[in-house]
């Protein structure tokens, strides 16, 4: 009898610890940002595709300048601006017609002018990008780490930071030190 009262406690200690566990691995995923999905659209559009591709890559380089590896750094440098180019191509084709994803821009996608002034718009954030990433690349190969992580900061500041400001909606509130790109 003895024995089933200790394995009754053993049981509840156990369903305890268990839901206890769980509660905070899922507090701990909302903390963690890995419900950042459900904040944003899934539709793709240019933005978000260079965000995606941008996120990686800036990621790498990052993890490259820490560990002085210069040539990590101009190899995703240049991904960067690679695919830069991919992702203006692949949104606004050559005398093609522009997808679906044009709906959220709230202009008309049979207007040749709306799709010109989307475009010029897309292309400034775009340009910026593909500067800083060639700067980043340059600066590297001059084998001078301080000075590369300044070029990469460059980046955040003028060209992300800049684009995050003009072309997102305020989630989360972005704070003051974000907000010295001028964007």
């Amino acid at each position: 009898m003895k024995k089933i009262g200790q394995m009754r406690h053993v049981l509840i200690c156990g369903f305890v610890v268990t839901a206890v566990a769980m509660s905070y691995t899922w507090k701990g995923n909302i903390a963690l940002g890995k419900d950042i999905e459900t904040h944003h659209g899934s539709e793709l559009t240019p933005t978000r595709s260079l965000m995606q591709v941008i996120s990686s890559h800036t990621s790498r380089i990052l993890d490259a300048i820490m560990i002085g590896d210069h040539d990590a750094v101009v190899k995703e440098s240049n991904a960067v601006t690679e695919n830069c180019e991919a992702i203006l191509k692949n949104f606004f084709p050559e005398g093609g017609k522009v997808g679906e994803w044009f709906k959220e821009t709230g202009k008309d996608s049979n207007k040749s002018e709306d799709i010109k002034a989307v475009k010029k718009d897309f292309e400034k954030y775009l340009k910026a990008v593909v500067d800083a990433s060639k700067n980043i690349a340059e600066t590297s190969k001059k084998l001078n780490i301080v000075e590369t992580y300044k070029s990469f900061d460059a980046m955040l500041k003028n060209a992300c930071f800049s684009c995050h400001e003009a072309t997102r909606t305020r989630w989360p509130e972005w704070p003051d030190w974000m907000k010295i790109s001028g964007g």
